[in-house]
């Protein structure tokens, strides 16, 4: 019920700050000069709108924090002066006061609801209540004093809310940016709207409608949670460019008044102007520099010295991995490294194996183009981590280029290793054919001819089996050797053709003359057998075409086929001919037909 009451009681508040808007808004048009929604009301228009809104909406969803009322009591007053203004009421002139006060307590009490020092934001309060009625009275000097004190109190509330950004973690620190960013200005607004008031109106209006339109659109960004992790930038640029616009201002109109005073009664000339602007060109870069490092090192201590140490290890790579530095930058042990290699499409890790890219990771872009992509911990921030990873690029583009490199031995090993082993699956296969085949039949001729021998009788019917026996074993062992040797001595193009003589297919065949070395024939051989059979097993086609070119010093062996497509180069079969193109020094591709089926291109060196 006390949340009802609470959205209830915000309702009524925007509801109220409405109608004294449109109170104002009928005053003024019945009045005789009418300037309804003239361009100096437009920044309090904004302020009284981003106001009641920010404040509406921490009500109904955070009734408990007084934040939202703090935002609405604004927006109300806000529109009070607007109708006050419009009635031309002399209470115009000091309604502006409890601006200050209502701001100072936002800034005090953003966003845990409780201020950072105690004493400061009474003290505020109280100090403007003093103001507020010594200016209704008309009480010099104490209203001056305690205008000031209240001015004071502003910034003071400001400096809290950059303390508390500096001291923040996490989503906290993140929803702080905006209002960082909004406060880092609020000194030299509030300085401008004391300085310019009442002899420079325009001046007076651009400051103070500086602060009361900044916070509530920062509050409301905030509120909103936009992440965008550039803000730090954003704040650390904006206070760099503030102190050093300050410094060289001071240093310009030194060099100027010192130069003028040298010059003498040539002094209207342009001597101090441009002596003070050189002053200033030459002392830009090493104060920006200088200004920058320590406001960083202030705003963001854990970003700077992550940021340090990759620049360090950037100009003085060393014997470290860029990996091993990024964990010491950002204290992540656990934080990982891929590469991404183009040729491939993959993600692989700095010793070339594949990389895992279940677990989200931060991806670094160089020219449009993937470099390498972070994987941290939870407890690691994203924005440091992104940043130090920008710094590394340098060193993460060189070691993308060694991942690429090892991911090319571990292909080269793991060939070996299918190659060695088809090697020896062959190899057993042999040592089978040989025992089930030539040699059970040697055998048992050799007992036969044994028992003709002892017997006598059966000698020439034994004779006559062994010739029979020893035909039988001569032509295994002849197919045996073609296995070995499937080209044989008439070349390519006669295996070939009487390869496709046997298959159930129409097949197509146009291969050149030339001869070459045995081990470039047998790998183009095994190409087009593998190529083949797969076709005539899996790829429901109705014709096949084989072609063996030479182009340049290489030879291309082509196998097309017009079925479904769809072929796996990394199959078993077509896996393992790959593996023999790559040991005799060429290439093997897997690729649609157009038109559909599948196209085999193997490149192999032209050796003769």
């Amino acid at each position: 019920m006390g949340v009802l009451r609470s959205r209830v009681l915000a309702a009524t508040s925007c509801a109220l700050v409405a109608a004294v808007v449109a109170a104002a808004v009928l005053v003024d048009q019945r009045l005789p000069a009418s300037r309804l929604f003239g361009l100096d009301d437009l920044p309090f228009l904004v302020a009284l709108g981003s106001a009641t809104a920010v404040g509406a909406v921490l009500a109904f969803h955070r009734p408990a924090h007084p934040v939202g009322w703090l935002f609405l009591a604004l927006g109300g007053s806000l529109a009070l002066t607007g109708l006050l203004e419009a009635y031309a009421h002399p209470l115009t002139e000091v309604t502006f006061i409890t601006w200050f006060v209502l701001l100072a307590a936002i800034l005090h009490l953003t966003p845990t609801g409780q201020p950072l020092w105690r004493w400061v934001l009474p003290a505020t309060v109280g100090v403007g209540a003093v103001w507020f009625v010594t200016a209704l009275v008309d009480l010099q000097p104490l209203r001056t004093v305690a205008g000031v004190l209240t001015g004071v109190g502003l910034v003071a509330a400001g400096f809290s809310l950059l303390v508390r950004f500096r001291q923040a973690d996490g989503v906290v620190r993140r929803q702080l940016l905006w209002l960082a960013v909004a406060v880092v200005p609020l000194p030299a607004f509030v300085a401008i709207a004391f300085y310019a008031s009442p002899d420079h109106p325009v001046l007076l209006s651009i400051a103070t409608s500086g602060f009361i339109v900044l916070i509530p659109i920062a509050a409301g960004l905030a509120i909103a949670q936009y992440h965008l992790y550039d803000v730090e930038r954003i704040l650390s640029r904006a206070v760099t460019y503030l102190l050093v616009s300050g410094v060289l201002g001071f240093t310009f109109a030194a060099v100027a008044f010192t130069a003028g005073r040298i010059a003498g009664s040539r002094s209207a000339s342009s001597i101090p102007a441009i002596a003070g602007t050189l002053a200033a060109v030459v002392l830009a870069g090493p104060l920006y520099r200088a200004f920058q490092e320590a406001v960083d090192r202030r705003f963001n201590r854990r970003r700077f010295d992550a940021l340090a140490i990759v620049r360090a290890y950037v100009r003085e790579p060393g014997a470290r991995s860029v990996e091993a530095v990024l964990r010491q930058a950002l204290h992540d042990p656990d934080l990982s490294l891929a590469y991404w290699i183009p040729d491939r499409a993959q993600w692989v890790t700095a010793t070339g194996l594949g990389a895992s890219t279940d677990v989200p990771g931060i991806v670094l872009r160089r020219l449009d183009r993937d470099v390498a992509r972070i994987t941290v911990s939870a407890n690691t921030d994203p924005d440091i981590a992104r940043a130090a990873g920008v710094e590394a690029l340098p060193e993460l583009e060189n070691a993308g280029l060694r991942a690429a490199i090892s991911l090319q031995l571990v292909e080269v090993r793991e060939s070996r290793t299918r190659i060695a082993n088809a090697q020896l699956t062959e190899r057993r296969r042999i040592e089978r054919d040989l025992h089930d085949g030539a040699q059970q039949r040697l055998l048992a001729l050799a007992l036969n001819l044994r028992a003709a021998q002892l017997n006598g009788t059966a000698l020439p019917a034994a004779v006559d089996c062994a010739i029979a026996e020893l035909q039988g074993a001569v032509a295994e062992l002849r197919a045996l050797a073609n296995g070995l040797n499937p080209v044989g001595d008439a070349g390519l193009g006669p295996a070939v053709d009487e390869l496709t003589g046997r298959l159930p297919l129409p097949a197509a065949t146009n291969i050149t003359d030339r001869r070459f070395g045995p081990a470039v024939e047998a790998t183009a051989w095994f190409i087009i057998c593998e190529a083949l059979t797969n076709a005539v097993k899996h790829a429901d086609a109705s014709r096949l075409a084989v072609s063996v070119a030479v182009s340049g010093d290489r030879v291309v062996v082509q196998i097309e086929d017009d079925g479904r497509g769809g072929a796996d180069a990394n199959g078993t079969g077509l896996r393992g001919i790959a593996d023999r193109a790559e040991a005799a020094g060429g290439s093997l591709t897997v690729s649609e037909r157009p038109g559909g089926g599948t196209r085999v291109t193997g490149v192999l060196p032209c050796e003769s």
